[in-house]
């Protein structure tokens, strides 16, 4: 397993979020930062230059799911030149879904849909047994 984590402008954001979905790729957590890249610090009023950018955490559990998230991330953030963002990738030993306790790359994937049975039969007050 292991997670990538990106920064970027955040009017790529929708575009990147929405090819992760179509990938069913539904894990993510977004935050809004504010830095600077490798181009240096320019002062203004004794404040560093620090631009907006979006930072996105995605924890994958295969090879597969590694390269279609950051060919997702790449494929609509590359062309924008010098400021783009960067991604990197760092290694998790483990993970748990906190509400049911799942572990590892169960903790990672969706539930089975579940369907429902709807039923013609209502109970009342009356007729339903007591504990």
């Amino acid at each position: 397993m292991v997670q990538i984590t990106a920064v970027f402008n955040r009017h790529c954001l929708n575009d990147v979020l929405r090819e992760l979905f179509d990938n069913e790729i539904e894990g993510v957590t977004v935050t809004e930062v504010i830095g600077k890249g490798s181009l240096g610090i320019a002062e203004k009023n004794n404040a560093p230059d620090l631009y907006p950018k979006v930072m996105i955490f995605v924890v994958v559990s295969n090879e597969k799911t590694k390269d279609i998230t950051m060919e997702a991330i790449r494929a609509h953030t590359q062309d924008l030149g010098h400021g783009a963002g960067k991604m990197w990738v760092t290694p998790v030993l483990e993970v748990e879904r906190i509400r049911t306790g799942e572990k590892d790359e169960s903790a990672l994937t969706q539930p089975i849909p579940r369907t429902t049975a709807k039923s013609n039969t209502f109970f009342t007050a009356v007729d339903t047994p007591s504990s």
